[in-house]
């Protein structure tokens, strides 16, 4: 690995030598750095190397990057979970590691599934390794293995696929598969998993197979291009939705190459044109048709040569070895220098490249010379470059103290300090990081003309202060979130008009409320009467919920309802229930309706679809709405129209919702937290998810907890400290890291 120069005697800034751990150190005022080192975001980070070029071949799964490098030898990056990195243990890396095993062959192709990965070694065996629960490691067994296991009865291999959780092979111009079969993936009627290889019956003469989710593609002597499995989104492309058993001849034609995506796949003809069916959300099928069960053409200005895709994107690869891509580009995996989705091709920022691997949010490219360049999502380390963008255990940020209230928004967070003033850091394309610019900040900055500042909330966008009874709001404004009358996005703090007496203060996605003297009043959208002020446009101004018993004693806002502690102690809300969120059972309601069976009732919690509540008679948690990353803690997934008591969660002194996770404050300064823990929102540094409280969030001491959509952050310790985790993308953890919209270079070393 190559190292910076020290920085102590450079930037003062800068007081440890700079490596590519993740460490990244302050600019200079005029943003100066030393020499080899780039300010970005505020930061001193090495300049980018360039890539090794020693790669011969390279995959992407969802969350992990493999390549072989010219000796022969595998390596990989990115999630460990389940040994899909294959060196012999469950810890993720971000950077690559060597496959290992006792007598491995050299390797000549490979192939990354969701959470495994497939091997041919010169001689044509396959060799596998990562999950192996339903058999898709193809060696007899459904347990896993952390290192390469050989395959059983495959022989001549000379291409490899890998899916969700299956995998096959081409061998001797037929295709033969494994693993599991319940969506016919394997092309068998049979069994619902088969942990040895099988013949798949129908294409002869393979010459390209792919593989994502759960769907097969294949591409005959013929030129005909055959799939199996699932087909829900028509991604076949043979005109119709259902999903046969056995391997179907598609309507694609005269094609050299095929790829599968998540629910879409393409075809690139010996013309050079490209077709794509299937979903057509993200502009996957490359261009602005609806989402289509038959081949539409990609309008690609460029005869292309080669075709790739991820989970929702696609890329080509024209005669002058450059790239095209089109889709999804939410972690700017298209390598634009936007995180915009393109649903017609754009030029990608690569050149010579020979081969393309789509992940499931990251891209990466070979060129001719053997060098791999990977951009997009980061979160577990699968751009190899040393810099993910999540955290899986709490860390504290460095600098801030002296903090009373958090908040926590889809990708920013904000904090008051003792002396009434609010700090934010993190995603500021709307300005609701508050301090008049757009640009995003890693580490906390001061909000401007905000003073005796006693709480903020953040909403998905926006944020806001209660301020001697008055409440002032920044950040985007496109449906009166702000309060301000009017719809103009404003990036420094504005007044909210006609409020006066406000003591508490909740927001979420693009809404807020505050309760004055018992009374809840709402601003912003309104969706299905969420304001409380009855069907009707959005609230630029603050309305007063109608029908609601008063003085209420608390309230809770997500992103599409409201919810409010009755002076009984019972439990009210409206707008949608779409998802159960009101928890009555029923529709959706303008009206407050009485959420069912909850009695003593102290303190609510919301967050996008999913609402808890804290009962005072036992200290138990319970929780409705949507639940299917088992935010709701009842032991299973799926969502729940009436409150489900939270598992295990004794001694708890408060609910709070993030979108996809929950947790539970105790009484003892600890936090227990489930549902979703694919970015490590659950904080307990593992990235597997849970139904139920388990393990400890590993932080202690905790006096106020704010939950993002994807992330988690704690006011902890009498100094006031403040800890996060979960996703990093944006900064919102504050401490210096962020995504790059830039592509970068594994640290693959070569021999």
């Amino acid at each position: 690995m190559r190292h910076g120069p020290a920085c102590l005697a450079l930037v003062a800034a800068c007081s440890v030598k700079v490596d590519y751990t993740g460490t990244l150190f302050q600019c200079d005022p005029d943003g100066a750095c030393p020499s080899s080192y780039v300010c970005i975001d505020q930061r001193c980070v090495p300049s980018e190397p360039g890539p090794a070029e020693c790669a011969s071949a390279m995959t992407a799964g969802d969350e992990h990057t493999c390549a072989i490098r010219d000796d022969g030898t595998a390596w990989c990056w990115g999630r460990n979970t389940y040994g899909q990195l294959g060196d012999d243990t469950t810890t993720s890396r971000t950077l690559p590691v060597q496959v290992t095993g006792t007598a491995l062959p050299q390797f000549t192709a490979i192939a990354a599934g969701a959470n495994h990965s497939c091997a041919i070694a010169k001689a044509g065996s396959v060799w596998c390794w990562g999950l192996g629960g339903v058999g898709q490691l193809g060696n007899g067994s459904s347990s896993d293995n952390h290192s390469p296991v050989q395959v059983m009865g495959v022989t001549g291999a000379t291409a490899i696929a890998t899916g969700n959780s299956h995998s096959c092979a081409v061998a001797g111009g037929s295709v033969v598969c494994w693993g599991g079969n319940d969506s016919h993936q394997l092309g068998l009627e049979g069994a619902s998993t088969y942990p040895t290889a099988q013949p798949v019956a129908g294409p002869t003469g393979v010459t390209a197979l792919s593989a994502r989710g759960d769907t097969t593609c294949a591409v005959d002597g013929s030129r005909a291009v055959w799939c199996w499995g699932n087909n829900e989104s028509g991604q076949f492309g043979d005109g119709r939705l259902d999903s046969p058993p056995i391997p179907v001849r598609t309507m694609f034609s005269d094609a050299i190459g095929v790829a599968v995506g998540q629910s879409f796949s393409c075809a690139v003809t010996s013309g050079g044109a490209v077709f794509c069916a299937g979903n057509n959300g993200t502009g996957q099928l490359g261009d602005a048709v609806n989402s289509s069960a038959m081949p539409v053409p990609v309008a690609l200005a460029v005869p292309a040569k080669a075709i790739a895709a991820g989970n929702d994107y696609a890329c080509a690869i024209d005669g002058q070895g450059q790239p095209w891509c089109w889709g999804d580009n939410e972690n700017a995996q298209l390598a634009d220098t936007t995180t915009f989705s393109h649903a017609i091709p754009i030029r990608a920022e690569y050149s010579d490249v020979v081969e393309i691997a789509g992940g499931g949010g990251h891209l990466c490219v070979r060129s001719k010379a053997g060098g791999i360049t990977c951009g997009g999502y980061n979160g577990h380390g699968e751009l190899g470059d040393g810099r993910r963008t999540t955290r899986g255990a709490p860390q504290a940020i460095t600098g801030l103290t002296g903090v009373t209230t958090v908040g926590a928004g889809a990708g920013h967070s904000c904090a008051t300090l003792g002396d009434k003033t609010v700090r934010c850091w993190g995603a500021n394309d709307r300005g609701q990081v508050g301090d008049g610019s757009v640009t995003r900040r890693t580490r906390p900055v001061p909000v401007q003309g905000v003073s005796g500042a006693v709480q903020v909330v953040t909403g998905d966008r926006h944020s806001c202060a209660a301020i001697d009874g008055a409440v002032m709001c920044w950040g985007q404004n496109g449906r009166g979130q702000l309060g301000d009358g009017s719809f103009e996005t404003h990036g420094v703090a504005r007044k909210v008009v006609g409020l006066t007496g406000a003591s508490v203060l909740a927001a979420s996605g693009e809404r807020t409320c505050a309760l004055t003297a018992g009374v809840v009043r709402c601003w912003g959208a309104n969706d299905a009467g969420a304001n409380g002020g009855g069907p009707g446009d959005d609230s630029a101004a603050p309305v007063t919920v109608q029908m609601l018993m008063t003085p209420s004693q608390g309230i809770a806002v997500g992103d599409f309802h409201t919810c409010s502690i009755n002076p009984d102690h019972t439990v009210s809300c409206w707008g949608s229930n779409g998802v159960g969120q009101l928890g009555d059972g029923g529709d959706s309601s303008p009206v407050p309706v009485a959420v069912k069976t909850l009695t003593s009732i102290d303190q609510l919690a919301a967050r996008g679809n999913t609402t808890c509540a804290h009962s005072s008679a036992d200290g138990s948690v319970w929780c409705w709405g949507e639940g299917g990353d088992g935010q709701l803690g009842y032991g299973g997934f799926g969502a729940r129209g009436v409150p489900q008591k939270v598992n295990g969660v004794p001694g708890a002194v408060a609910a709070v919702a993030g979108d996809t996770h929950t947790c539970a404050r105790r009484g003892d300064g600890g936090v227990a937290c489930w549902g979703g823990n694919f970015v490590g929102q659950l904080g307990d540094d593992t990235y597997r998810g849970r139904p139920a409280p388990g393990a400890p969030a590993l932080v202690m001491d905790v006096r106020d907890l704010a939950l993002g959509n994807l992330y988690a952050c704690a006011l902890v310790g009498s100094a006031g400290g403040v800890s996060c985790w979960g996703d990093d993308r944006e900064g919102q953890l504050g401490d210096g890291v962020a995504a790059r919209i830039a592509p970068v270079s594994p640290l693959l070393p070569c021999p």
